[in-house]
């Protein structure tokens, strides 16, 4: 517990929402689900549906003017360098 994307729903918030929390499941780490106030269950969306969000994030960029690999050269590059950095 303690991971910033982690957050605690009760049973009864899951059923009343359930819908609005499964549709935000792959962008938070994990719901952990209690029942009387004790957590019992954690629920986390599978890695394959994580990964789809990952993408679609990663090319979120593209078609604007931050789609620039020069601009990435010359932001990566110190002026006391020769070359800039390779990720």
């Amino acid at each position: 517990m303690g991971n910033a994307l982690e957050r605690i729903i009760s049973v009864t918030e899951l059923r009343r929402n359930f819908g609005e929390i499964t549709a935000n499941l792959a962008e938070v780490d994990s719901f952990i689900l209690t029942r009387g106030g004790e957590p019992f269950a954690v629920l986390k969306a599978v890695p394959e549906e994580k990964k789809k969000v990952l993408m679609r994030a990663a090319g979120a960029w593209e078609g604007t003017t931050l789609d620039d690999d020069a601009l990435w050269e010359k932001s990566l590059k110190r002026k006391s360098r020769k070359t800039a950095i390779n990720l």
